[in-house]
């Protein structure tokens, strides 16, 4: 029996390599793709004993899009349309919007975003033509509520829950299964920079925060695309956030007010 083919983007650390060992645990063909060379071969080195076939790595910038469409349409060509898709590559610079210079607002719009586009747009008509799949996108609880500090990161997760939403509706009627996944903070490398980059207010606001292990999120993400939904929020708080929706997103932006009218020297004017 062939096994699936299986894609998983940003896959050489973090959550995106927590899903990959779930899947090379699954019995997949699984193509890991990230930018970092050297977190690739160590990721290479632990799928390998998780599951029967060998994983494949993939050095590639997925903001590239004529680089992803050539590496798409060469993985089609000898795998067939995946079973799964996993778009978890991405980046997380905060900082304050009167200081945070226009290009990192580019730079994550283009890899949190654009990046996912670029390898869905690539893949997801060979998946409709199939009329099967499972494509999972990696948002952020970020883009359940407004936070100060995340200007330039939310906009992006954001938008991703829009695409997610529409194209559950689209990719639906061919029979591709389209989740998205709303992470609050997880122990991983990306959050260890990320809370060096944080401004004053965001830091105090988030202090206490308790960091979800990425197997634990991995697992609930899983379990969500499992049953076949289209939201996913794992942990406590966010599930809450998902859930009660806009009230509950209004009362942490209260906060946010509140906490910034107790500590003005936080956000002065640069």
């Amino acid at each position: 029996m062939t096994p699936p083919f299986c894609l998983v983007t940003g896959g050489s650390s973090g959550i995106g390599l927590a899903l990959a060992e779930a899947l090379q645990a699954r019995g997949c063909r699984l193509v890991v793709i990230g930018r970092n060379a050297g977190r690739l071969a160590a990721a290479e080195a632990r799928l390998t004993p998780l599951g029967p076939v060998p994983p494949e790595t993939l050095a590639l910038d997925v903001t590239d899009s004529a680089a992803v469409r050539a590496a798409m349409e060469a993985l089609l060509a000898r795998y067939g349309a995946p079973s799964w898709v996993v778009t978890s590559a991405g980046i997380a610079w905060p900082g304050r919007f009167l200081d945070q210079p226009l290009i990192e607002h580019e730079a994550q719009w283009q890899t949190n975003y654009l990046g996912t586009l670029n390898v869905l747009h690539a893949l997801a008509p060979a998946m409709a033509r199939a009329g099967r799949g499972q494509v999972i996108l990696i948002s952020s609880a970020a883009a359940l509520a407004g936070f100060a500090g995340y200007s330039a990161y939310a906009p992006a997760k954001w938008a991703l829950r829009g695409l997610g939403d529409i194209l559950s509706i689209e990719l639906g009627a061919h029979g591709v299964r389209v989740l998205t996944a709303f992470p609050p903070d997880t122990d991983t490398p990306q959050l260890a920079e990320e809370r060096a980059r944080r401004p004053t207010f965001t830091a105090r606001f988030a202090a206490g925060n308790k960091a979800l292990s990425p197997a634990f999120v991995a697992s609930s993400i899983l379990r969500a695309a499992d049953r076949g939904r289209r939201h996913v929020a794992p942990g406590f708080g966010a599930s809450l956030l998902l859930l009660a929706g806009v009230p509950f997103a209004r009362y942490l932006e209260a906060l946010q007010r509140r906490l910034l009218r107790r500590h003005p020297e936080d956000f002065r004017p640069p």
